[in-house]
C-alpha cells in the first residue's frame, strides 16, 4: 500500500508537468512505465484518482485558455467510447493488458510524428474525422489511460494559440477521468477506498503542473517533448518485450 502511494506521487508528478508543459503526455509518460513493475490492471484503476486530479489542477490553471469548438466534437465519441471499453478491460488478461497498453504508446509515439508533419505542412484534420477518432480514444483510454493523446494532433490542428490547446487538452482530460471514474466504479474495477492512495499525489501534482505552466512560457517545448518522447519509447519496447 505504502509502496504505491509513493510510486502514484511521482508519477503524478512527472504526468502534471508534461501535461502542463505540453498539454498531453502525461499518462503517455507514466503509464508504460508503471506498467513494468506492477500489474497492468491495478495501474489502470489505481492511477485514476491521481489522473482526475492533475486533469482538475490543470484546467484550473488554463481556465481561462478553454476555447477550441474542435472538443466539442469529440465529447460524444468519448462518452461512448469509454462505456464500451470499461467492459473490455475487466475481461482482458494482465499479459494482454500489458501488451495493449506498451503497443499503444508505441503508436500514439509514430502518430505524434505523423501529426508533427501535418502541422508543419500545415494541414488540418476535417472537423468531421473528431467524430471517429473520439470513439477510438475513448475505448483506448479505458485500456491504457493514453487515449487522449489520440485526440492531440486533431485538437492541435485548429491552428490555436498553444495555450489553448493545452486548455482545451485538460478539459477532456477531466471529461475522461471523470467519466472513468464513474464507469470503473460501477463496474467494480475501481474500489472507493483506493481513492486515498491518491491523495498524496495532489501536492506533487500541483508542484509538477506549477512547474510546467512555468516551462512552457519560458521554454522551447520541442526539447522537452523529445526527451519525454524518448522515455516513453524505451520503456514501451522494454514493456512488450519483456516476459
Amino acid at each position: 500500500m505504502a509502496t504505491i502511494v509513493v510510486v502514484l506521487a511521482i508519477a503524478g508528478l512527472f504526468a502534471s508537468l508534461t501535461t502542463a508543459t505540453l498539454g498531453v503526455g502525461g499518462g503517455l509518460l507514466v503509464m508504460p512505465m508503471l506498467a513494468l513493475f506492477f500489474p497492468a490492471r491495478l495501474i489502470i484503476a489505481a492511477t485514476l484518482p491521481m489522473f482526475l486530479a492533475n486533469a482538475i489542477v490543470t484546467f484550473w490553471i488554463y481556465r481561462h485558455t478553454f476555447r477550441t469548438r474542435r472538443v466539442w466534437w469529440v465529447l460524444p465519441g468519448i462518452i461512448i467510447g469509454i462505456m464500451g471499453g470499461t467492459g473490455i478491460v475487466a475481461h482482458l488478461s494482465e499479459e494482454l493488458l500489458r501488451m495493449v497498453i506498451g503497443g499503444v504508446a508505441v503508436f500514439f509515439l509514430l502518430f505524434t510524428v505523423l501529426g508533427g508533419v501535418l502541422l508543419k505542412k500545415q494541414a488540418a484534420f476535417p472537423v468531421w474525422v473528431g467524430v471517429p477518432l473520439s470513439l477510438v480514444a475513448g475505448v483506448v483510454s479505458t485500456l491504457s489511460n493514453i487515449g487522449g493523446t489520440l485526440l492531440s494532433p486533431y485538437v492541435l490542428s485548429e491552428n490555436a494559440p498553444p495555450v489553448y490547446f493545452v486548455g482545451g487538452m485538460s478539459f477532456l482530460y477531466l471529461v475522461m477521468t471523470a467519466l472513468k471514474m464513474v464507469t470503473f466504479s460501477l463496474t467494480g474495477l475501481l474500489h472507493w477506498s483506493e481513492i486515498g492512495m491518491a491523495v498524496p499525489s495532489i501536492l506533487t501534482i500541483i508542484l509538477g503542473a506549477r512547474t510546467g505552466q512555468y516551462l512552457h512560457k519560458k521554454i522551447n517545448v520541442r526539447y522537452f517533448r523529445w526527451v519525454v518522447l524518448g522515455v516513453v519509447a524505451v520503456s514501451s519496447v522494454l514493456l512488450l518485450v519483456s516476459p
